[in-house]
């Protein structure tokens, strides 16, 4: 008798549950860090197969399937960089950052929605979501973790102030990568399963180009 849909979606959700708890163990962190991101983009193939752009496919993932709100953000600090050449947009984010305080962790729910800032081409590019695939990138390219040490046990995302420098730096914490991840594969499910989908349907079984 031929599993049905529920039998193969219960049995890869526990398949994949039992693959982040085995990264749990690994005692590296950026390791671990980067196995939780390499997973989080193999869910997004098996939810949007015929998508041939990876990096398209893993923010439109994490936002409509993980559910990640935050993503749609824009960050400031990654803005003032950016956006140097453009005056008022310049001035408007200073205005902006001018209320973060230095000292503490500063979460990114401080940073705007698109439509909360002037308008600008190249938002997209500092979105959370954008900025997370390009942290993905760092990781499993470059073996490093741009935002770099990330401290206590942290949720969402975040900055560490340097005020002698006025600089902020953006860490993703490895309980928010964990998080998103198994966020994700509850998402997956839920989006097979309304559209009669096996998360493993696009793999070939003998051919493996």
């Amino acid at each position: 008798m031929a599993p049905t849909l529920d039998d193969i979606l219960d049995t890869f959700q526990k398949q994949v549950e039992a693959l982040v708890a085995e990264v749990a163990q690994v005692q590296n962190k950026a390791f671990r860090k980067a196995l939780y991101v390499s997973m989080l983009d193999g869910l997004s193939a098996c939810a949007y197969p015929n998508e041939t752009k990876s990096g398209q496919r893993f923010k439109t993932f994490v936002l409509d399937v993980a559910g990640w709100k935050d993503g749609e953000r824009v960050s400031l600090p990654q803005a003032a960089l950016y956006c140097q050449a453009d005056a008022a947009m310049s001035a408007e984010i200073a205005r902006l950052l001018a209320a973060w305080p230095w000292g503490r962790p500063q979460s990114i729910a401080a940073d705007p929605l698109p439509d909360q800032i002037p308008a600008h081409k190249d938002l997209f590019r500092l979105q959370h979501a954008n900025l997370l695939w390009q942290f993905r990138n760092h990781v499993l390219h470059a073996f490093a973790d741009p935002g770099g040490f990330d401290i206590g046990d942290r949720a969402e995302p975040y900055y560490m102030g340097d005020a002698s420098t006025h600089t902020w730096r953006l860490v993703m914490p490895e309980q928010f990568l964990r998080d998103l991840l198994l966020g994700g594969l509850k998402g997956l499910i839920a989006f097979c399963r309304k559209n009669g989908q096996a998360p493993q349907a696009h793999l070939g079984k003998e051919l493996w180009v």
